[in-house]
């Protein structure tokens, strides 16, 4: 008898823990994202006039993001290099992809600042305000002169 009182309130305590556990996972819950879908909206609400598609190989290359940490991605900027304008959407395999792409981005983002700063005055103001956002396993870097707006979008899929 006391051994079943002890395996119950065992069980209990366990179940317990891990609803309180659960509890403590973190933050916002985020919906599951169509990253290529975000990217067309904002391509709609901020076009990149003469902009690039990338492709997996090209994330490799500008950004240095290895395709086995992406499960979906979507990334487009401005051909001529000297324009601020770049979106890049990566939903990461799991959450430490999704730091390593967030470091990769922020890498890119310091680059295109140190680039810009006393070079085009104009374009850096928009760099400068730019910023890399890691969601879980959603990562984001947006330039843009619609910066605002345009995060704005990306939050309302984000959250569903």
């Amino acid at each position: 008898m006391k051994k079943k009182v002890r395996s119950v309130l065992l069980l209990a305590l366990a179940v317990m823990m891990a609803v309180s556990a659960a509890g403590c996972s973190g933050g916002t819950k985020t919906a599951d994202m169509d990253v290529a879908k975000v990217m067309d909206a904002m391509l709609e609400k901020a076009p990149i006039e003469g902009g690039i598609e990338l492709s997996q190989d090209d994330m490799l290359n500008f950004y240095g993001i290895q395709s086995e940490d992406m499960e979906a991605f979507a990334a487009n900027l401005a051909a001529d290099g000297i324009t601020a304008k770049e979106i890049v959407l990566v939903k990461a395999k799991d959450e430490d992809s999704a730091k390593t792409v967030e470091s990769k981005l922020q890498s890119r983002l310091d680059a295109r600042r140190n680039e810009f700063n006393n070079y085009l005055p104009d374009q850096y103001a928009i760099v400068e305000k730019s910023e890399v956002k890691r969601d879980g396993v959603y990562v984001r870097l947006i330039i843009s002169p619609q910066q605002d707006e345009l995060v704005e979008l990306y939050n309302s899929y984000l959250n569903g």
